[in-house]
C-alpha cells in the first residue's frame, strides 16, 4: 500500500486528538503517557498504531506489540486497530496479555531452557494463594538441613505470604549458568519455590504459576542472544496498557526484552488507578520506567467519559491521592435530571436490594436504558451480593450476572473476550436469523483473516465468503428445528468445526503454542452447556450466552477499562474493606476507579447490616466534601 506522509496523517473514526495526545502520538522514542479515567487511552493507542503503520514509520518488515493485563482489553485495542487500518497492515499489530505473551515465549523456545530449570512439556498452570505459600514454608523448614534451618526460619519470618511470589520471587532472576547452590537463605527459599513447581508432581507434570512462567521467559531472553535479537527485530514499537499495574516480574521482563535503542516503548496508564499492589504491582512503575527507558512523560488532560459533575467529584478523590494532580476537562455533558451521585443508606440487605432493584427498573423505563447500561461493582466476593439483589431484580423481570465466576480455568469475563468466543457468538447470531450488517461485516473480515486470505486475491476472497454464506444458511436451517440439548450440542459442534481450531492456531499467535486454546474451548463448551440447561428456545440461548438481558456484577478490579451509564458500588463498609487503613493510597485509588466507571450516575450503597464504616470514613468524608448527599432507604420506600 502507499504510505501517508506523517504530516498529512489524520485520526480515523474520531474528530481529533487533544494537543498532548498529538505530542505523545508523534513521539518515536519511549514515552510515559499519564491518562486519567475517560482520557481515551485505548483509543489513543489505536490511533498511534494506525499512525505508525499507515505512515510507514513502523516499517513493513516490523510489527507493533501491544501488551495488556486483561484479555478483553487486549481484544478491544486489537479490534479498534482493525477498524482503523487496512487488513494488510493491521495484521502487523499484535495484541496479547502479559501472561499470554510470556507463556508463548516459554512454549516456543522451550528447547533453550536447560538443566534443573526445564519444566515438563506439557505443564499445568496453577494459581498459588496465601495458603499455598504458607504450606510451602512448612514443607521447606522440614526439608532443609538442621544446621541451616534457623537461617531459613529467620528469612521466612521477614517475608509475608501475600507478597512472597509477586515481590520476592518476581524480582529474582534465574542464574545464567544453571543451578548453583545459593549462598543466601532468601535465594535458597526462592530456588526451592521455583523448583518445586518445575519438578514433575504426582500427575507427572510441572505445575507453573504465571510468575514462574515469567521468570522462565526472562531467563530465555537474557541468556539467548538469538531469541533476544529476534524479538527486538520483530517489534520496533511496544505498547504497555495499564502500566501502573506492572508487577516486579513483568517490569524485569520488559527490561531484558525491550530496553534497547531499537525499540520504542509507550507506557500508558494512571498512577491514581494503581489498585493491584496486592498482586505485586510496583509502586514506582512510571518513575522507574522513565529513568530506565529515558522516557518523556506526557499527561492527557481531557475526559471523554464522565459528565462534568462526576469529573468534579472525581477530582476531589484524585487530590486525596496526589495533591499535585492536574484538573482535567470533560468533552461529555450531563444528560440526566437530578443528582449525578449519592449515597444510599439502608439498615439491612433486603431494604438495600429492594431499593436498588426498584430504582434500576424505574431508571431503565424512564430513560430507555438497557440492562448492560448499569453495573454493580464490589470490592471482593461478588457472590456475597448476588442472592438478595438477584431475587429483587427478578420481581421486575431483570437478571443479574456474576461476571467474575470461574468457568473451567478462566473467568466468564475473560472467556467472553476471547477471539474463539467472538467468532462463535457471531455465527450463533447469524444462525438464529438475526440480520445484522455490522455482525456480518465483522464475521466476514474475521473469517477472511482466519483462512489467511490475501487482500489482492479477489477470487479466493469471494470463495471464502461464499463458504461462509453457505454455512450460515445451513446453520440457520438447522436452528429452525426444535430447541433441545441434543440439537444445541450439534449446533455447537458444527460451529466449532467451521471455525477450525488449526486455523485459529495459525492465525492468532497466542493460540499457536501451549494449551490456551484448549482451556478456552473447554470453558466455552461448559458455559454454552450451562446456558442450554436454563433455556427453552434458541433465542433465549443466545440472549443468555451474550448476557444482553443481564445486569453485570463484577469486582472493581475487573471493571477497569469498562464504562457504564450508571455504576452502583455496593459494600462501602469496613467488612468489605477490612484491610483498608486511613489514607491508604491504593484503597483510595480503588474507590476512585469505581467512581470513574460512570458516565452519568454513580451510586454508593451502604448497608448497616453488612458492617460499620469507621475504617472507610475517609471515603464518606471525601464524598461529603464533594457535595455528595446521603439518603436513607426506609421500609416504606421499598415496600
Amino acid at each position: 500500500m502507499k504510505f501517508i506522509q506523517p504530516e498529512l496523517w489524520y485520526p480515523k473514526g474520531i474528530d481529533d486528538l487533544e494537543p498532548n495526545a498529538w505530542q505523545a502520538l508523534r513521539r518515536l522514542k519511549s514515552t510515559s503517557v499519564i491518562a486519567s479515567p475517560g482520557a481515551g487511552k485505548t483509543e489513543f493507542l489505536a490511533q498511534k498504531a494506525a499512525y505508525l503503520l499507515e505512515t510507514g514509520l513502523c516499517p513493513p518488515n516490523k510489527k507493533i506489540l501491544s501488551i495488556s493485563f486483561k484479555t478483553d482489553a487486549a481484544k478491544n485495542i486489537a479490534d479498534r486497530v482493525k477498524q482503523r487500518c487496512p487488513e494488510e497492515i493491521s495484521n502487523r499489530f499484535i495484541s496479547m496479555t502479559f501472561d499470554a505473551f510470556t507463556k508463548n515465549l516459554v512454549d516456543r523456545f522451550y528447547g533453550t531452557i536447560h538443566g534443573d530449570w526445564k519444566p515438563t512439556k506439557p505443564y499445568e498452570v496453577i494459581f498459588p494463594n496465601r495458603g499455598s505459600v504458607t504450606s510451602f514454608w512448612h514443607r521447606l523448614q522440614n526439608r532443609v538441613p538442621e544446621n541451616y534451618r534457623s537461617s531459613i526460619v529467620e528469612a521466612v519470618d521477614q517475608m509475608t505470604n501475600s507478597t512472597f511470589e509477586s515481590n520476592v520471587v518476581g524480582s529474582w532472576r534465574i542464574p545464567e549458568n544453571g543451578l548453583k547452590a545459593p549462598q543466601l537463605p532468601r535465594d535458597y527459599i526462592i530456588v526451592m519455590w521455583l523448583l518445586e513447581q518445575i519438578e514433575a508432581s504426582g500427575n507427572d507434570k510441572s505445575n507453573l504459576s504465571f510468575t514462574t512462567i515469567n521468570r522462565l521467559a526472562e531467563y530465555i531472553i537474557r541468556t539467548n542472544d538469538h531469541v533476544r535479537r529476534a524479538l527486538r527485530e520483530t517489534y520496533s514499537f511496544v505498547f504497555i496498557d495499564e502500566f501502573q499495574d506492572t508487577t516486579y516480574a513483568q517490569y524485569d521482563f520488559l527490561l531484558s526484552a525491550f530496553r534497547s535503542n531499537e525499540v520504542a516503548v509507550t507506557a500508558v496508564g494512571d498512577y491514581k488507578q494503581r489498585i493491584m499492589g496486592w498482586a505485586g504491582a510496583r509502586g514506582d512503575a512510571f518513575h522507574q520506567f522513565e529513568a530506565d527507558f529515558a522516557a518523556e512523560q506526557i499527561p492527557l488532560l481531557l475526559n471523554h467519559r464522565s459528565s462534568p459533575e462526576l469529573v468534579r467529584i472525581q477530582h476531589v478523590i484524585a487530590q486525596a491521592i496526589d495533591h499535585n494532580v492536574r484538573e482535567v476537562q470533560t468533552s461529555n455533558h450531563k444528560s440526566i435530571s437530578g443528582e449525578s451521585a449519592w449515597i444510599c443508606f439502608s439498615k439491612n440487605v433486603y431494604h438495600e436490594a429492594s431499593y436498588l432493584a426498584q430504582w434500576i427498573f424505574s431508571e431503565m423505563k424512564s430513560r430507555s436504558l438497557a440492562p448492560r447500561d448499569f453495573s454493580v461493582l464490589v470490592r471482593q466476593r461478588p457472590e456475597d451480593y448476588e442472592e438478595q439483589l438477584s431475587y429483587y431484580l427478578a420481581q421486575y423481570g431483570l437478571s443479574l450476572r456474576n461476571e467474575n465466576v470461574r468457568i473451567g480455568k478462566t473467568t466468564l469475563q475473560d472467556l467472553l473476550a476471547e477471539e474463539l468466543t467472538s467468532l462463535f457468538s457471531n455465527l450463533l447470531k447469524l444462525g438464529l436469523g438475526r440480520r445484522n450488517a455490522q455482525v456480518w461485516s465483522q464475521l466476514s473480515a474475521d473469517v477472511q483473516l482466519l483462512r489467511n486470505t490475501s487482500q489482492e486475491d479477489d477470487k479466493v476472497q469471494r470463495r471464502v465468503e461464499r463458504r461462509l454464506a453457505v454455512f450460515v444458511s445451513e446453520l440457520r436451517e438447522f436452528m429452525q428445528q426444535s430447541f433441545n440439548p441434543e440439537n444445541a450440542r450439534l449446533a455447537f459442534e458444527r460451529i466449532i468445526s467451521f471455525i477450525d481450531l488449526n486455523d485459529l492456531r495459525n492465525t492468532f499467535s497466542r493460540y499457536a503454542t501451549g494449551d490456551l486454546l484448549e482451556i478456552n474451548l473447554a470453558a466455552l463448551e461448559e458455559f454454552f452447556t450451562n446456558c442450554v440447561d436454563t433455556q427453552i428456545s434458541w433465542k433465549g440461548l443466545l440472549d443468555e450466552f451474550e448476557g444482553s438481558n443481564h445486569i453485570p456484577l463484577m469486582t472493581i478490579h475487573k471493571s477497569k477499562g469498562l464504562e457504564f451509564d450508571t455504576a452502583i458500588f455496593m459494600g462501602t463498609d469496613d467488612n468489605a474493606w477490612w484491610s483498608y487503613k486511613q489514607g491508604d493510597t491504593e484503597g483510595l485509588s480503588t474507590f476512585f476507579v469505581a467512581l470513574s466507571r460512570a458516565k452519568q450516575r454513580a451510586i454508593f450503597s451502604y448497608c448497616q447490616q453488612r458492617g460499620q464504616r469507621s475504617k472507610v470514613a475517609d471515603f464518606y468524608a471525601l464524598l461529603k466534601a464533594a457535595g455528595v448527599q446521603e439518603y436513607e432507604v426506609s421500609p416504606s420506600v421499598v415496600a
